[in-house]
């Protein structure tokens, strides 16, 4: 399996904007058309510099199509955010050690 991890911070005292924003977002990108598999649709913690808010969607890392609607879909959902300053984020695409040990030849044991 495949993960898309998105991370995202912004300062505290945009917390009400950014919440409002989101529940505009979801109408736009409702979790049930998630082409993946949402692990963890949305968690959020605090900093001495702000929030941080991260989301993990699971994807089968053997269907290239899936991957690229995953990571369409989670690019799409961020670029809502983008005109409000102050809010920044990372999508990145992560592996299962299953899935990398199997990429240099070596197999997990059961």
């Amino acid at each position: 399996m495949g993960y898309i991890v998105i991370t995202a911070w912004y300062p505290s005292h945009l917390g009400t904007e950014l919440g409002k924003k989101y529940l505009e977002v979801m109408k736009k990108y409702p979790p049930s058309k998630n082409p993946g598999k949402d692990i963890i649709p949305v968690m959020v913690t605090t900093t001495k510099k702000g929030i941080n808010v991260m989301s993990i969607t699971e994807y089968k890392d053997d269907d290239p199509q899936m991957f690229s609607d995953v990571l369409n879909w989670a690019n799409s959902n961020m670029a809502e955010y983008m005109n409000i300053e102050g809010f920044e984020y990372k999508v990145r695409n992560w592996g299962s050690i299953q899935a990398s040990m199997e990429l240099i030849g070596l197999k997990m044991p059961e």
